[in-house]
């Protein structure tokens, strides 16, 4: 992770579970995601546009995915996990292994996928999920958790996560859910430097990986606060 935090945010794991993929949120129809919500979003991302404009490069923006954007949807993932296999609990082989069908359904929701673009190229993304990471796990109704943040290599610096943070934060206020949480591997400690200078508070909670010597630890912030920075 650059000094901007443009990297990968490891996302928890229940204990037992393959996640990240199609069996890692719930699939409840029922979920309170909006289906006429803009596609596209502001950045509010000034020093990320000016450097891009710089570059002569298209401007920054912000896109929400849907099941039409899956082809999008799946190579960003499989970029982010064979570039960072560690940061994130889902398997690159059982990724590949997906079909189109598979795809679309994760690109449908429950969990919101953003992509920040430049014309067609899809540099980097986050998620929302409005819901506990399984059903036997509910969140507090205004509760949502912060989870897939990846910048490719070469677009980190540019301050790219700003504009995915700040494009979530107004989607989880639009649905109610302004109480943001994340998890991180404890070992990175880069990620946990870039959480607490924008404002992400540890709770102390903590939760072993699965297989490792390590566990996820709990980051909370308000999503107001995320609009600040």
């Amino acid at each position: 992770m650059d000094e901007d935090g443009e990297a990968m945010m490891s996302t928890r794991a229940e204990p037992g579970r393959t996640t990240d993929m199609s069996t890692d949120t719930p699939t409840d129809p029922s979920t309170d995601m909006p289906t006429d919500a803009p596609t596209d979003m502001p950045t509010d991302a000034p020093t990320d546009a000016t450097a891009g404009a710089a570059r002569g490069e298209p401007p920054l923006h912000i896109h929400r995915v849907r099941a039409a954007d899956w082809a999008s949807h799946r190579e960003l993932r499989l970029a982010m996990l064979t570039a960072d296999p560690d940061a994130f609990w889902a398997d690159l082989d059982e990724a590949r292994a997906r079909t189109e069908q598979q795809w679309r359904e994760e690109a449908a929701g429950p969990r919101v996928h953003l992509q920040a673009r430049r014309g067609d190229e899809v540099v980097g993304g986050i998620a929302l999920l409005p819901a506990g990471y399984t059903p036997q796990h509910p969140i507090p109704e205004d509760c949502a958790h912060i989870v897939s943040l990846w910048v490719r290599p070469e677009a980190r610096g540019n301050g790219l996560s700003r504009p995915l943070f700040g494009a979530l934060a107004r989607l989880a206020i639009d649905l109610g859910r302004p109480d943001l949480r994340l998890d991180v591997d404890e070992s990175n400690l880069a990620a946990q430097r870039l959480y607490e200078r924008i404002g992400f508070e540890a709770t102390g909670a903590r939760d072993p990986r699965e297989g490792r010597s390590t566990a996820w630890v709990e980051y909370a912030i308000r999503a107001e606060r995320l609009l600040e920075n």
